[in-house]
């Protein structure tokens, strides 16, 4: 149907939303105005930046976790990946012990129990498997030895703040000075 004249370029609805090359009814409708450099765009551009970034921050976690799920998964398919697949599990698992061991045998003896777990070295106290009591507890003496300053108090009390001249007073028998001349020998004792 060449000759209908309904059919020829120019007439459809199609060429009506797109508008003629250079004649500015493109995209945007009638009376809007493109918001290509103004500071509105720019926030909504650097919060779905953002927004991409958390998530693929996420991705890559949960793609991390997974390739070590899968590891796991294949270590135990193949027969000498599982036994180095158990002896990482009891390591793990010995470390566990070692750094609750520490924390308990520092609870009385430093300041915070934590501080133990974070400077001493784990993996040497935990051995082949058995944990020595001992041992934790002469690295916790030298910890104590080398850094005194981690020493819980044994003696000495809790600082005491003392009367900082606030809230509710004892009833005291003498009157209230009548002048601050009278305050001031009161406390000075003359």
């Amino acid at each position: 149907m060449a000759d209908d004249p309904q059919n020829t370029p120019g007439n459809g609805p199609e060429d009506e939303r797109q508008g003629a090359p250079g004649s500015g009814a493109g995209n945007a409708p009638s009376g809007t105005v493109s918001k290509g450099a103004e500071g509105g765009d720019q926030a909504d551009a650097v919060k779905a930046a953002e927004t991409a970034r958390a998530a693929a921050e996420k991705r890559a976690s949960e793609a991390e976790q997974e390739a070590a799920r899968l590891r796991r998964s294949n270590a135990a398919t193949r027969g000498t990946d599982l036994d180095a697949l158990r002896e990482e599990v009891r390591q793990e698992f010995t470390e566990a012990l070692v750094r609750a061991e520490l924390r308990a045998a520092a609870a009385g003896r430093l300041r915070d129990p934590a501080d133990a777990v974070a400077l001493l070295d784990v993996s040497s106290l935990a051995g082949s498997g058995d944990i020595d009591a001992a041992a934790v507890a002469a690295a916790v003496d030298q910890l104590v030895k080398d850094k005194p300053y981690l020493a819980a108090d044994q003696g000495s009390p809790a600082p005491m703040w003392g009367d900082v001249g606030a809230g509710p007073r004892e009833s005291t028998d003498e009157p209230e000075p009548a002048t601050p001349l009278d305050r001031l020998r009161r406390a000075y004792g003359s």
